[in-house]
């Protein structure tokens, strides 16, 4: 197995996260606006390449008042070789750069490997209810 790359994402790199998401959750709409996302903010979406895939997604959003993060997947096959604790740590750098001073997710309580791994990089879980609007 060849070095993991941690880069910006590009428009060239949209179908294997595409083909990277699809392991996880189904085609979403707002995926259409990933070019849009890559395009208008680049330092705030990142992959993880290795073997000329891209084996790891994460998505940062910053607003000046909310950091989030989105998307965050890494490909079965290559977790728990710390792609994942790799991917959280360029993007906190990234949103703290940008003036975050914290940062919010969301995670389905049964993804146990992902909660676990907030837990271990200092994520607090919150009970709060998330409420969502399709435009």
């Amino acid at each position: 197995m060849s070095e993991t790359i941690y880069r910006n994402a590009t428009v060239p790199d949209i179908p294997g996260m595409l083909d990277l998401w699809r392991c996880f959750w189904p085609p979403q709409s707002y995926e259409a606006n990933l070019e849009r996302k890559i395009t208008k903010d680049p330092g705030l979406v990142c992959v993880a390449e290795c073997d000329g895939k891209i084996v790891g997604t994460i998505i940062g959003g910053f607003d000046d008042w909310w950091a989030w993060i989105y998307r965050v997947a890494v490909r079965p096959e290559y977790q728990r070789r710390g792609i994942g604790v790799r991917l959280f740590r360029e993007m906190h750098r990234r949103l703290a750069a940008r003036g975050a001073d914290g940062v919010c997710l969301i995670a389905s309580p049964s993804n146990k490997s992902m909660c676990g791994l907030l837990k271990k990089i200092g994520y607090n879980e919150k009970e709060d209810r998330r409420f969502s609007l399709v435009l």
